[in-house]
């Protein structure tokens, strides 16, 4: 997306110190933020939004190479949430609609073991056919028990650990465990039967993939243009206060005012500059009793070789290590630990494993050759845990609870499903609705 950070439209109301002020602050410039920033503008042609972004570009997780940006490889989404973008877009007649801007789809996956691809399609990743291509024919059949674990009605209320019967080292858990990797699960021991189910139907939805600049650009545009929306970019914010009647943020960009706000980040994220005295219970429970899943990247660009020939996401089982090709894009992720994150010996294991598996994947490719590698941590790469021990504070989690007229959060962390796309669309809905009241 191009540089959104632009001077204010049409001077926006001022308080007495002269710092520009709004009728919303939506703090995050990712898909839910966007969304939020949009669904406001049409409830209320009159409002002027702020959307505030720490980075040097809008579009969150779904940012492409561009310039010095460098992607983290989760820049798929599932067809619900790509319906629900396109109807977002619908409202701008003069907007191209999303699938002619984007319609690619992660449909192959490919397990790398020695200089051998074994391709299967995403939607057999959780099935006997998937666990066969990984596994073996013992594998294959073993992998029925797994299923009826998945599909159990208790599956939420014990661990793999307390309900698998057979070795631990049996073929099919082997398998589970270099999928669970992908699946953003660092041990599955630990996880619910129903947890690992859920996170895997992100990828079986064979989520759509591609340039994502065009389609979020088409979500504002029109708003951008009338004046009523700006995008600032480089505003990290520092601290905000609510004296009940007004907000007050400083950001990186200077002092903001505004009547509501949307908190269209992770929590984690979120603490570290939103004081404890306004969140809402149930959510500072989130915070302080449940983590994140963290992620290493190693992203490197493409600067000859054709790429299509690769399958969309590729595991190296023998590294822990997965990557997702895009036609300008290489991006290795290893998930480990949230309290790992914070330990730079555990964080330089997992870019070792990462380079390893750079090096595996373009012996087993020749023809692809790749630029400077930028290697980046992502404290929150997946928000919901899959610990069963975890999941009973987001059982309590109620997203229509925790929306208020004046303050609202949105994004893939505010739910209790374990696709974060379902979170995000709900929060988005919720939100919209409480700031409306």
């Amino acid at each position: 997306m191009e540089s959104t950070q632009e001077t204010m439209n049409e001077a926006p109301v001022t308080t007495e110190n002269e710092a520009p002020s709004y009728n919303l602050i939506v703090a995050g410039a990712g898909i839910a933020g966007l969304l939020v920033a949009h669904r406001y503008c049409l409830a209320n042609p009159d409002g002027k939004v702020l959307v505030l972004e720490k980075e040097t570009r809008a579009g969150g997780r779904l940012g492409t190479l561009e310039g010095d940006s460098r992607g983290t490889g989760f820049n798929a989404i599932t067809p619900r949430l790509y319906e629900f973008w396109n109807q977002a877009i619908k409202h701008d007649p003069e907007a191209d609609d999303l699938p002619t801007l984007v319609s690619g789809r992660q449909s192959q996956a490919a397990l790398l073991m020695g200089n051998k691809f074994t391709t299967v399609d995403v939607k057999s990743l959780c099935s006997d056919k998937g666990a066969r291509a990984l596994g073996g024919l013992a594998a294959q059949r073993q992998w029925g028990e797994v299923q009826k674990l998945f599909d159990a009605e208790d599956r939420f209320d014990k661990t793999f650990a307390d309900v698998w019967k057979a070795p631990r080292k049996s073929p099919a858990t082997m398998v589970l465990e270099t999928y669970a990797q992908t699946f953003g699960i660092t041990n599955i021991w630990e996880s619910t039967p129903g947890a690992i189910a859920e996170r895997s139907a992100f990828y079986t939805s064979e989520p759509y993939t591609g340039e994502w600049n065009a389609a979020l650009k088409a979500l504002t545009r029109k708003f951008e243009e009338s004046g009523q929306l700006t995008i600032m970019t480089g505003a990290r914010i520092i601290n905000a206060d609510h004296d009940g009647d007004e907000w007050h943020l400083k950001t990186a960009q200077g002092d903001i005012f505004g009547d509501k706000l949307v908190v269209a980040q992770a929590p984690w994220l979120a603490s570290q500059w939103l004081p404890k005295k306004l969140w809402p219970t149930q959510l500072l429970t989130v915070v302080s009793k449940t983590k994140p899943v963290s992620l290493v990247t190693l992203s490197c660009p493409v600067l000859s070789g054709d790429t299509s020939q690769l399958a969309q996401i590729i595991m190296i089982p023998a590294e822990s290590v997965q990557a997702s090709v895009s036609p300008k894009e290489i991006v290795f992720q290893a998930t480990i630990d949230y309290e790992l994150s914070l330990q730079a010996p555990d964080v330089v294991k997992a870019v070792k494993r990462l380079k390893r598996a750079h090096r595996k994947l373009l012996a087993a490719e020749t023809s692809i050759k790749t630029g400077v590698e930028r290697v980046a941590l992502i404290p929150v790469g997946w928000a919901q845990t899959p610990s069963a021990q975890e999941r009973k504070h987001l059982d309590r989690l109620k997203i229509d609870a925790v929306q208020d007229r004046h303050l609202a959060f949105c994004g893939d962390a505010y739910g209790q499903s374990l696709n974060g796309d379902d979170n995000l669309i709900e929060s988005v809905i919720a939100a919209s609705e409480a700031l409306s009241t």
